[in-house]
Formats: structure tokens, sequence, C-alpha cells
């Protein structure tokens, strides 16, 4: 690797890790200490999970046509301010409705600095070892979430949850900016620009186009289900370790050590995808993660759901370095952006749904043992969506490779 793609890589470790893990990441500590500051259920608190996957998801579109057609550098510099400004107004909101709102507006800085924009700005650079790019790339996210994990653990318990996020923003705002303005180039998009007036019009990929394929809506439903079960659940994990009888501390040492097993997963698991069928891949992370959920749902105790806990975050660590080789292997890298926002919005019916009724049954039922239920047959329609995925590109590379009878 050159020093513009390691420059690239560092500044999306950076970003993403900063946007992903301030916000999803953690948002499950803060369910119970803002209930209780307002006086709400766990299912308001939750609606404010919902509220970022629904603007993550449907921001994702134009986004992706920005980073395609405009300047990624400008694109992440928006997010930054935006999540800065976010989480420090979120510290001094007086009422659940201003956290809602807020709660919007962080969904829409999210992928201008995620894991959309990760796969879009270190795909145009890493034209070999793409797995391994991104990979590395999208360690941020569990890097950084180990440390916020940890430290929300320890800040809300002693000085209110406040008081963190006026923390978090402060170091958003500290590494995120600098490590935008040196790593990210100005004109990382004319290399792109000149490769796609290069390509035949065959390999062009219009939305319409997009959702025509039947190869790229399967993708989408992996990325849907896979990512939209693991935020709605990770949303929760804090408050299930404490109905477990964990503390605020042990729950944030959780969430920070799977974070670190997400950190193996996705540094393993995204080398593979250069030397191994991505696709199968994506069929053992789902394996892993019905046998977790099944663990969870038959409630051992709290030694062996923390334990599920972190297996599955080795897992779900793959998920992204996996399915953004994939795009950029099926549709192209001048179409990553746009073929990764559209696919964002296979997320929301997962992201927007589950994390508000998990905290319902939670509420109702006094526990998560339906919800790990659910999460299970989520993840096994997954497994039947990378089966059929599996079939449909076999089938594409025979038509493709068959003689021709001319």
């Amino acid at each position: 690797m050159d020093r513009r793609t390691r420059g690239v890589i560092a500044a999306a470790f950076i970003a993403q890790g900063l946007a992903v893990g301030s916000t999803l990441a953690v948002f499950s500590l803060f369910i119970r200490p803002v209930a209780e500051t307002f006086g709400a259920s766990t299912l308001e608190v939750s609606i404010g999970i919902s509220l970022i996957m629904l603007s993550l998801a449907t921001c994702g579109v134009p986004i992706g046509i920005w980073l395609d057609r405009g300047t990624p550098k400008y694109v992440m510099f928006t997010g930054c301010t935006l999540m800065t400004t976010t989480i420090l107004l979120a510290s001094i909101a007086q009422s659940l409705g201003a956290l809602a709102a807020l709660c919007v507006i962080s969904g829409i800085a999210i992928p201008m600095l995620g894991p959309l924009t990760t796969a879009a700005v270190v795909g145009k650079v890493a034209s070999t070892q793409r797995g391994r790019a991104l990979g590395i790339a999208n360690l941020g996210i569990p890097v950084f979430g180990i440390g916020f994990a940890f430290a929300a653990g320890f800040a809300i318990e002693a000085s209110g949850w406040r008081t963190t996020l006026q923390l978090f923003a402060s170091v958003i705002f500290i590494l995120g900016f600098p490590a935008i303005a040196f790593g990210i180039p100005t004109d990382l998009n004319e290399s792109s620009r000149s490769e796609a007036k290069q390509v035949a019009p065959a390999d062009h990929w219009t939305p319409i186009r997009l959702l025509a394929s039947w190869e790229f809506r399967l993708i989408a439903l992996i990325l849907g289900i896979g990512m939209g079960t693991t935020t709605g659940w990770v949303a929760h994990v804090a408050p299930y370790l404490n109905d477990l009888g964990a503390s605020m501390r042990f729950s944030g040492g959780i969430l920070g050590m799977m974070q670190g097993a997400m950190m193996v997963g996705t540094l393993v698991l995204g080398t593979m995808a250069d030397r191994r069928s991505p696709v199968r891949i994506l069929l053992g992370v789902f394996g892993v993660q019905i046998a977790c959920f099944g663990v969870l749902f038959s409630d051992f105790g709290l030694i062996a759901a923390s334990a599920a806990l972190l297996v599955a975050g080795v897992a779900t660590g793959g998920l992204l370095p996996v399915l953004s080789h994939l795009f950029a292997e099926q549709f192209g890298t001048a179409n990553l952006g746009r073929s990764m926002g559209l696919a964002n919005l296979a997320i929301l019916p997962f992201g927007f749904s589950l994390p508000m009724l998990a905290g319902w049954l939670r509420d109702t039922t006094g526990s998560y043992s339906t919800t790990t239920l659910l999460c299970m047959a989520l993840v096994l329609v997954g497994a039947f969506a990378v089966t059929a995925l599996s079939a449909t590109l076999r089938r594409a590379s025979r038509v493709t490779t068959a003689p021709s009878l001319s």
C-alpha cells in the first residue's frame, strides 16, 4: 500500500470509529439513565435508536450518490460537524422530544463518516487486497467502541450521562477533523471518474438497474438483516445484562469486550474475503449468530450470556468488510457508494422496528427472552438469503463461462 492509501485507511478508521463508537455501540448504556431522568419507559427511550436507524437508512441513497459524484472529504467534514454538534446539544436536552430530534440528525451524520463512506473511500484507493484494506479500516468501529464503552460505563456512574456526552463530543472534535483534513485527499474521486469514463455502459449501475438485479436484492437483504438485527439487539445489551444482575460498569465492560471481539472478526474475516468466498464466510457468520442467540434465549446465566455475546461479536465484526468486498466485487468500485447507499434502505425495517419492539417486549413481559428468539429467527432468514445468493452467483457464473454455439 502506498502512502496515499494508508492515509485514507487511517482517516476512515478514525472517522467511522468515532461515528459508530459514540452512538450505536454504546446506546444501550444510556437507556436506563435517560429513562430515570425523564421518568420514561424502556420503549420510549428505545425509540431513539429506531430514529437513528430510520434516518441512517433513508439518507444512505443521497449520501452514496454524493460520495460517488462529489468530494468525499467535504462529505466527511459535514458529517463530523453534525455529529459533534448533535452530541453536544443532546447533553443539554431538556425533553425526550429534543433528544428524539437529535437522534434523527445523528442518523444523518453516521453514514457520512461510517461504513458507507469507508467502503466508498477505501474502495476507490485499494485496487488490490481490498478485503484486507476494508478490514483494517473497519477496525475503527470496535477499537473506538471499546474506548467509548469502557469510558461510558465509568463516566455515567461517576458524573452522569450528560457529562459523558460532552466528553464524547470533545473527542470527536479533537480527533475527527484533523484525521479527515490530513488523511482524505480532495481529489479522491478524480481517478474514479476517469475509470468511470473508460468502462462500458454495461458496467454502470443506476439505482433502477440495481433494484432490478436479483443479486443486489439478495445482498441488500443480507445487509439489512445482518446490520439491522445486530444494531437492534446491541441497543439492549446493557439492560439485558442488568436484568441478569450486572452493574453498569460490568455492562460497559462487556460492551467494550464485544467491540474487541468484533475487532478480531473484522480483521480476520475481512482478510479472508480476499482468499475465500465471501458468501461462505457470511454463511458461517449467520450460523454462529444463530447459535449465540440460542444460548441467550436459553437463559444459562450471566457468565454464559456474556460468553455468547463475545462470540457473537467476533462473527458480527466480519459483516461489514465482507459485505463491502462483495458489493465492490459485484458492482464495481465506481458504483460502490451508490450501491451500498441504496442497500442501506434494507436495514430500515429491521433497524427501525427491532429496538422499539424489544423495548415493548421488555416492558410487557419483564424479560428479553422473546426478543432473543425473534433475533434468532431473523438471522435464520438471513442464512437462507445467503444460500439463495450462492445459488444465484453459481448460475450467473455458469452462464458467463458457457461456450458460444455460434
